[in-house]
């Protein structure tokens, strides 16, 4: 049986997302709060498959998701 470990990270002033691309290898997607990094990626040397575009299209569709639903709470609040 596997583990999982869930870690909460806020989005407060201190929370930054990039991604870092290069001409010879796959992206990084870093998520950072404060000193914790998150970062997401293949294996570097690793030709990119159809599991890696699925993952890559699940994360911006989540992160549209997140992004309407932060604008229809802050437009309530307003």
């Amino acid at each position: 049986m596997s583990r999982r470990s869930h870690h909460f990270f806020s989005t407060g002033e201190n929370a930054r997302v990039r991604c870092y691309t290069y001409a010879g290898r796959t992206p990084i997607f870093d998520l950072t709060f404060g000193s914790s990094i998150v970062s997401f990626s293949t294996e570097e040397d690793a030709a990119l498959t159809d599991n890696d575009l699925a993952f890559a299209k699940a994360l911006a569709r989540t992160a549209a998701e997140y992004l309407a639903a932060c604008e229809q709470l802050h437009a309530k609040h307003a």
